[in-house]
Parts: structure tokens; C-alpha cells; sequence
């Protein structure tokens, strides 16, 4: 467990990556600015962090294990809860658009899409399917890569629809599948 000093370091640390990630790209940071800009120094970044990709790695493991948390109880109830995933995303919007347009998107979309919380939904998709195992494969290709680009338009858009609109156009797709 990591005491006090070390989290609020290293939350520091991200909030000022993020910050800095909103006017320009990872590979345009500096270690030096992003430490000027935390307010920490760099003897203190290197102690946690090898470079600037590593911290921005944590922020996408924080991401998607408090998203993975959140959606544990729901699909407990319900595993075919695409309603609730999509309002979690919504509220996180500005984080989700930011990683997405800082890592690789097929990274990024390949980390999301193995969250168990998620990956239930799809599995249950494939069993309901029926599908030969080849099948399935590139079926969920597809579908992960669909469903991904259809998310990143959708929540980086400036006036995104409503949830329930994306929530019944993915249903729709699923159905047909």
C-alpha cells in the first residue's frame, strides 16, 4: 500500500499529464514540463515512472479498473448491461477521448474490451450465437473494432446523442449479428 506522500505525488503527476495532454501531443511532453507543470520535481517522477508513456499507462489502468469496479455489481444483475456501461463512459467522456487520442486506439480498444466487466457481455453474445469458433473470432474483431469507433465518435463529438439513442443503435447492431 502506498502512503499518502507517494499517492498525492503521483496524482499530481497525472492530473498535470492530462492537463498537458489537452494542448498537445505525448511525444511533445517533456519530463521537465510535466514536472513543472505538477509542481514536482524530477528526481521524484523518475523514482515512480521510467518516462512519460509509463505514467500515462497508469492513468489507463486506473481508468479502466475503476470502470471495471463500477460495472461489477451491475453486471452481476443484469449481463447484458449496455445501458449502464455507456452512462459510465458518458460521465468519463473527456478521460476516455483523451486516452484514446494518446494511445494507440487499437491498444487502447484492446485493454477495454478485456475488462471482465465487458468481456461478459460478449462472451454471452458468442454463446448465444452458436457460432464455430473461427467465426466468433472474427466476428468479435469486428464487433470490438465497431463498437469502438462508434464510442469514440460518439463521445468525442460536441453534442453527443443521448445515451439511450447509442445504447439501442449498438442493441441493433448486436441483434443482427
Amino acid at each position: 500500500m502506498e502512503n499518502q506522500r507517494i499517492r498525492i505525488s503521483k496524482a499530481m503527476l497525472k492530473s498535470g499529464l492530462l492537463k498537458l495532454l489537452k494542448e498537445k501531443q505525448l511525444n511533445q511532453i517533456t519530463v521537465y514540463e510535466l514536472c513543472k507543470k505538477a509542481q514536482i520535481n524530477r528526481t521524484t517522477f523518475y523514482k515512480y515512472y521510467g518516462n512519460q508513456m509509463d505514467l500515462l499507462n497508469e492513468i489507463e489502468m486506473d481508468f479502466l479498473s475503476q470502470l471495471n469496479e463500477e460495472l461489477k455489481p451491475i453486471i452481476a444483475q443484469n449481463e447484458n448491461a449496455l445501458l449502464p456501461i455507456l452512462s459510465h463512459l458518458y460521465e468519463q467522456r473527456d478521460l476516455f477521448c483523451l486516452l484514446v487520442r494518446s494511445i494507440p486506439s487499437h491498444e487502447f480498444a484492446m485493454h477495454l474490451f478485456s475488462i471482465p466487466s465487458i468481456c461478459v457481455i460478449f462472451q454471452n453474445m458468442e454463446r448465444e450465437s452458436g457460432y464455430s469458433e473461427t467465426m466468433a473470432k472474427y466476428i468479435r474483431q469486428f464487433v470490438f473494432h465497431g463498437t469502438f469507433s462508434v464510442l469514440y465518435n460518439w463521445l468525442n463529438s460536441e453534442d453527443p446523442e443521448p445515451v439511450a439513442e447509442i445504447a439501442e443503435v449498438l442493441g441493433i447492431l448486436k441483434s443482427k449479428l
